[in-house]
């Protein structure tokens, strides 16, 4: 034990005044016997008895006074181990790095990690003291950051109290940086940001710490203090047709982790459908491996989609031990295409591409149901029959059958246009115009008297896509697989026609309209400014080339691909088509969602909802212009956790970023002065009680 003042401590030496006033205090008095007195001795003898064990005791806390006054002035204060970092009081400046994520909600001896995170926090900001600037940092990813440092440490307390694990996962590196911010700002030369994580791998990159060699100190303290956190996961769950199971059945792949350094063996899987488990299986799994579990199922009857999930016994992480997918009966698309310019080798035909993206491999679960004619044949075809019909190098069609395709498209199909070699624009300004959201002009050739070697540098390229229509709905905005794309030749568009909210989907990099889509009536026109083959641009050899096509007839079929959300993960948006809805609402679990309407929805084709916080099924409810209300299965979709999270193996050390000062960031051992002053002054309050009271029955 030491002391912060021992020259108080001379102030001991007061002890002797109350043993002095004690002893000076008593008095002899003379023994003079009294014969008639003498029966009351023996009661004299009892009092006097308790008087004297009355002043005894009140002399011993009147010792104890002296004792414990220069103690508590002297400040003694003693040291013990600590795990957590040496933490000063004063002014200074501070950020306390807590990780919410959905990794934090892990069980270890009965407490989650992110309780225990608050506790130490909570800890850190009281020997911080009140002089301190504050602020407290979540670490999930897309976390809300505070803006400044505040000294209002009881509402830092409230909320350290209100966190709870996110459905994200932990996204230490944006944290760190947004500490720094808030430390740069400060005046205080001390500065220190604490992080408390369980340091797990997926949480860091490896970057750079955020701040230069003056930076602020950086103290790590692992919550887990070591302990491995063995995790069982659902990472993936695929749902997809099963032809051979009916037209309403489906198979469903379940791919099942194993985070932990010891193996599990007869792990039971349960796949459910509409809510009820319908089958149930086992999976033996090494330490580190992951297996996929296959499941055959059907749909309920009369249902056209159902929640499909999968599940695991619950462990000491319960939030991923599910995983969530739509499952939806398949609505094959009809598509009638209409060959422009047939020829006897498939590979030179107009539509060979076309039919290999429509129908991949020729499988029989494609989707879609390919009919392909000659212009010649299209007067005898019964549109009625089909969801999309496809213009693909066309040349101009007289007035009868126009009137016919303009009539089908009216009552809601959906009618894709692409001109080529036999397109004469003048005769499509004469009769196609019905068809068309805009007129055609003359083609032109980029790479037209150019050197073989300049060609390419000649060449248009897709660019400026809108992102958030369904058709682009597979591509990242930087797509290579449609920018990479050569385009040497195009046709270029005139004045709009008598269509409805025509809209360029897509433009080239001289700024000529790529792709326009329209509404005619309930159905819809889309126009392609090149060739579907080879003859005008090298698109179809890009991987970009299948999705465009699937997707552009899908959206004119007004159909969605089964299974395209399954992959959709907490936190990530999604474009939903309003299908001419006057309102769209989007109810998700645990009471989240969005309404569009009015303003929102009023002129758009597609709107985008960004709400997906929680894992789980989002429903999609919608208002027609009538005012019927109803479910609309076709837009239900799941999310699900990022799989990332799941991986509870720590991090490596040089994957923690250095302090500025090169101070050791690793939580390690430390001295932790406890002070004891505190003790001694409350006990000198009781002495101060116990000799009042004393006193107090003496008189």
């Amino acid at each position: 034990m030491s002391f912060l003042a021992p020259l108080l401590l001379l102030g001991l030496a007061g002890l002797l005044v109350p043993i002095a006033i004690h002893l000076i205090g008593r008095r002899r008095a003379k023994v003079v016997r009294f014969a008639a007195l003498e029966f009351l001795i023996a009661t004299r003898r009892r009092t006097a008895r308790r008087f004297q064990l009355r002043e005894r005791l009140l002399l011993l806390v009147r010792v104890l006074l002296c004792v414990a006054l220069p103690l508590a002035v002297a400040k003694p204060f003693t040291s013990c181990a600590s795990r957590g970092p040496l933490v000063a009081r004063g002014p200074q400046a501070a950020v306390l790095i807590v990780d919410d994520s959905f990794t934090a909600g892990y069980r270890l001896d009965g407490r989650t990690l992110l309780g225990r995170a608050v506790d130490e926090a909570a800890r850190l900001l009281t020997q911080l003291g009140p002089e301190a600037e504050v602020a407290v940092v979540r670490a999930s990813e897309g976390a809300v950051h505070p803006t400044e440092l505040s000294r209002e440490h009881l509402r830092l307390r409230d909320q350290l109290a209100d966190l709870s694990p996110t459905a994200r996962p932990a996204d230490l590196d944006r944290a760190l940086a947004r500490a720094a911010q808030l430390l740069s700002g400060s005046n205080h030369a001390r500065r220190t940001i604490y992080l408390l994580s369980p340091l797990t791998t997926a949480a860091l990159r490896g970057a750079d710490p955020p701040w230069g060699a003056d930076g602020p100190t950086l103290e790590v303290l692992d919550i887990r203090n070591g302990a491995a956190l063995p995790n069982l996961a659902v990472v993936g769950l695929r749902v997809e047709p099963d032809p051979g199971a009916g037209s309403r059945g489906i198979a469903a792949v379940a791919e099942i982790a194993n985070h932990s350094l010891l193996p599990a063996a007869g792990v039971t899987v349960n796949l459910k459908v509409a809510g009820q488990i319908i089958a149930r299986g086992q999976v033996d799994l090494a330490p580190g491996e992951t297996k996929h579990k296959r499941f055959l199922a059907t749909l309920p009857p009369g249902r056209r989609s159902a929640e499909v999930a999968v599940e695991l016994p619950t462990d000491a992480l319960p939030a991923d031990d599910r995983r969530h997918a739509m499952a939806q009966l398949r609505d094959e698309v009809r598509v009638l295409l209409v060959d422009g310019d047939p020829h006897a080798a498939r590979h030179d035909d107009e539509l060979f591409y076309v039919e290999a993206a429509l129908r991949p491999g020729d499988r029989a679960e494609a989707g879609t149901v390919v009919t392909k004619i000659t212009p010649d044949e299209l007067d005898d075809a019964e549109l009625e029959q089909h969801d999309v019909v496809v213009l693909a190098n066309v040349a101009a069609l007289p007035a009868d059958p126009v009137a016919r395709l303009a009539a089908w498209v009216t009552a809601g199909g959906g009618l894709l246009v692409a001109p080529g070699d036999r397109v004469d624009p003048a005769a499509y300004e004469r009769t196609m115009l019905p068809l068309l959201p805009q007129s055609l002009r003359d083609p032109i050739d980029t790479a037209w008297g150019a050197a073989p070697d300049e060609r390419a540098a000649r060449a248009l390229h897709l660019t400026k896509w809108e992102a958030d229509h369904p058709i682009f709905a597979p591509f990242a905005r930087d797509a290579p697989g449609l920018s990479d794309a050569r385009f040497t030749k195009i046709v270029l568009l005139g004045p709009t026609t008598d269509t409805d909210d025509r809209k360029v989907l897509a433009r080239f990099t001289n700024g000529a309209a790529a792709l326009v889509e329209a509404r005619k009536g309930d159905g819809r026109l889309l126009l392609y400014a090149s060739t579907l083959d080879r003859d005008w641009n090298d698109l179809p050899i890009h991987p970009g080339y299948l999705p465009l096509i699937q997707e552009s007839v899908r959206h004119l079929a007004r159909r969605r691909v089964e299974g395209a959300a399954a992959a959709m993960l907490v936190g990530q948006g999604t474009s939903l088509p309003t299908l001419d809805l006057r309102k769209l609402e989007v109810r998700g679990p645990e009471h989240t969602g969005a309404v569009f309407e009015g303003a929102r929805i009023e002129g758009r084709r597609a709107v985008r909802f960004t709400g997906t916080d929680a894992p789980g099924i989002y429903r999609v409810i919608g208002t027609d212009r009538t005012g019927a209300t109803r479910d609309r299965d076709e837009l239900e979709f799941a999310v699900n956790l990022d799989p990332r999270g799941s991986d509870l193996s720590p991090a490596p050390a040089n994957l923690i970023p250095g302090a500025g000062a090169g101070v050791e960031t690793r939580s390690r051992p430390s001295e932790r002065r406890v002070e004891l002053w505190h003790a001694l002054a409350a006990a000198l309050l009781v002495l101060l009680l116990v000799e009042s009271v004393l006193i107090q029955r003496a008189r």
